[in-house]
Order: structure tokens, then C-alpha cells, then sequence
């Protein structure tokens, strides 16, 4: 597979951490993340292994750039950092 560009990455960062506050999921999202960033690998394979499932609700793209994005754990500290935030948009923003 390919890596993503940086503004694909920074897109799906940013739909995932809105997605997870409009669910009132920040903090357990941020709990979770932090707790299993060393499994984010397995993570990615399991999306790829249920892309096709995946897909139907969010679309192939869509699932397949999110096990991209899964497979390195540099992109879930931005991830958490976005979902920070969100809690807090004054304060910090998405290091480039």
C-alpha cells in the first residue's frame, strides 16, 4: 500500500475527530488511542480485512485511507492532538 499525501492524512484526521465529538466520544477516543497506539498496525490490517464491510458505510476510499492512516502511530498522536483540539480550539493546533 501507499502512504498518504499530508493534506489526505490531515483530512482524515480531522473527519475522524469530528465524527468522534458529534458522537460525544472525544475522551474515550483519546483513552483508548493513547492506550493502544503500539497496536495501531493491527488496527490497519483489521480495517483492510473488513473493508469490504467498511466500505459500504463510509465508502472504499475512505476505508481503505483510514487503515493507511492506522498504520503509523505518528498519525495517531495527531490524531489525539486534533481531538485535544477540539476540546480546546483556542489553545492548541494540528502540528504540521
Amino acid at each position: 500500500m501507499s502512504n498518504l499525501d499530508d493534506t489526505r492524512r490531515r483530512e482524515l484526521i480531522e473527519r475522524v475527530a469530528a465524527q468522534l465529538c458529534r458522537w460525544n466520544l472525544r475522551e474515550p477516543a483519546i483513552f483508548f488511542l493513547a492506550m493502544h497506539a503500539p497496536l495501531a498496525f493491527l488496527g490497519s490490517q483489521l480495517v483492510i480485512a473488513a473493508q469490504p464491510f467498511v466500505g459500504m458505510m463510509t465508502g472504499d476510499s475512505f476505508a481503505r485511507d483510514f487503515a493507511l492512516l492506522l498504520e503509523d502511530p505518528q498519525n495517531i498522536e495527531l490524531l489525539i492532538a486534533q481531538l485535544e483540539h477540539h476540546a480546546h480550539p483556542a489553545q492548541t493546533q494540528l502540528p504540521s
